[in-house]
């Protein structure tokens, strides 16, 4: 359902009229008292009104007559909380707005809470990102348009958010904070709201730290916090945000609670001693932007030709005369002025990856750091927690598989990080080529007997002993795939360049 609500968010800069004059905007991410600062262990509880006055407690009707707490938001502008899509959702859709309520102002877990702090409101409208995926959490973000404004006083009051996209290794080592009403060493949820100072941590470490829940999720996406060492975001705080102070003394929203680690397999409790994943909010600002200013988001999405939705930001770049240069392309030159990249003269640019002195297939450096490969064979590398190295000896210090990857043949496509670059640099193909090439041999377009938009499948009139990861190139000498099995198996590769957006948000 199309929303009628059109608001101004607050960012960092001055909203301007029609008229040209700028409107007297209350302050984001400011609290009118000063407050002490959180703890880190097990977190403390927040006894003061106003302490948090953009977070918002999300509510679900059970019955006519009774609501139930589900998750966490954070006040955005006068109208919009925003959320996590998995708190919204069922089987991947939208809950129904009459079926929502959002309360904000109070620091405990009681709806029918009142007093001058407390602020409730029924749903206009919900938002849930078009790219959602229940299984994976990707895009696990969605707004809710409230249907009246919030009254922005002292207890209640928008959060700022970031100016632009930074890259999350920008916030890397920064102290964030992070609230909800979820569960605590005692209870299933809090009746009082908690609050965590928690570091923002890098890819790798997070990735080291398990890399079968986070290998497979973690993306530029997503950012990685919190500690350890038993103190964690956990069951009933998703939806929440996670904050930083500005040396301004004001507040920003850097991210939006998703998911952290299961404590066991018959436990789904939270795990105190992993990490847990944030959305990165600085990669939906463009979204964020479009749907507060529009009170609608399909405008702000199209689908292409093989039915993959795609930002409408995207489509212009597609339609522009002059159209802006792709990462890929900008680093291949680079790499190629330095005379790093795969030649004729150098061919093939490739190295096994080895387990137990026993090879397990090729990878192909794509960067001074990370190293291009299928997603099944750099699992079975890191799998049961062996040592993983190249054949000179360089050990594997994480694995990122494609978020979309769930085995067989689709997305079948990962990174290795291993620097630095032991072998020459492939350049990737950012267009489709009716020229490819295997091991010197033209695979013709003709042969292709089955294909999905990230695989081929060559039907071939002659045996190919193909390698798991060997790499297949296009007649520039640029990668276009990766061959997914091992010799009598059917010919199969993957499409690099139909998952090339993924690859350049992680190593770009």
């Amino acid at each position: 359902m199309k929303s009628s609500i059109i608001i101004s968010l607050l960012f960092r800069f001055p909203f301007v009229t029609a008229n040209g004059t700028v409107p007297e905007l209350p302050s984001c991410g400011t609290r009118s008292t000063t407050f002490r600062k959180p703890l880190i262990v097990g977190g403390d509880a927040v006894s003061a009104a106003g302490q948090w006055p953009w977070h918002a407690s999300i509510w679900q009707r059970e019955s006519r007559t009774t609501h139930v707490y589900v998750c966490g938001g954070t006040l955005v502008s006068e109208l919009y909380v925003l959320t996590a899509g998995h708190c919204v959702s069922k089987d991947g859709n939208a809950l129904n707005e009459r079926l929502l309520a959002v309360q904000l102002g109070s620091v405990r877990q009681n709806l029918l809470m009142g007093g001058s702090s407390v602020q409730n409101f029924a749903v206009a409208d919900v938002f849930l990102h078009e790219q959602f995926t229940e299984r994976s959490f990707q895009a696990d973000i969605a707004l809710l348009a409230l249907r009246t404004k919030a009254n922005v006083d002292e207890f209640v009051r928008p959060i700022c958010l970031p100016m632009k996209s930074e890259d999350a290794g920008q916030l890397t080592g920064r102290e964030a904070v992070t609230v909800g009403f979820g569960m605590t060493e005692s209870a299933p949820t809090s009746d009082q709201l908690r609050q965590l100072r928690v570091p923002i941590v890098d890819y790798v470490t997070c990735l080291e730290s398990n890399r079968e829940v986070f290998g497979r999720a973690l993306s530029a996406g997503i950012l990685c916090a919190g500690s350890t060492a038993g103190s964690t975001v956990c069951n009933g705080d998703s939806g929440g945000g996670l904050f930083t102070e500005e040396d301004d003394g004001s507040w920003t929203l850097r991210g939006v609670t998703s998911f952290t680690v299961q404590r066991g397999w018959n436990d789904s409790s939270c795990s105190l001693k992993d990490y847990s994943a944030f959305v990165n909010v600085a990669r939906y600002l463009e979204w964020i932007r479009y749907v507060v200013q529009n009170g609608e988001q399909e405008g702000f999405f199209r689908k292409d030709q093989d039915g993959e939705v795609r930002s409408t930001t995207e489509a212009v770049k597609v339609k522009a005369t002059a159209p802006e240069v792709r990462i890929s392309d900008k680093k291949c030159r680079e790499y190629r002025k330095r005379g790093l990249t795969v030649d004729a003269s150098n061919v093939p640019g490739q190295f096994y990856l080895e387990k137990d002195g026993k090879p397990l297939g090729l990878v192909h450096f794509i960067s001074n750091e990370y190293a291009l490969t299928t997603a099944e064979m750099a699992l079975d590398c890191i799998k049961d927690g062996a040592a993983c190295e190249s054949f000179r000896g360089t050990r594997v210090q994480a694995v990122i598989a494609h978020p979309e990857y769930s085995g067989g043949r689709d997305f079948n496509v990962a990174l290795v990080l291993m620097p630095p670059a032991t072998e020459p640099i492939w350049c990737l193909a950012t267009e489709p080529s009716s020229k490819l090439y295997f091991e010197g041999r033209q695979l013709k377009l003709s042969a292709v007997s089955a294909e999905r938009p990230t695989w081929l499948e060559f039907d071939l009139d002659a045996f190919i002993p193909s390698k798991r990861g060997a790499v297949v190139y296009t007649d520039r000498r640029y990668l276009a795939g990766l061959m997914h099995y091992p010799p009598y198996e059917d010919v199969v590769m993957t499409n690099v360049t139909a998952v090339l957006g993924w690859i350049e948000s992680v190593v770009w």
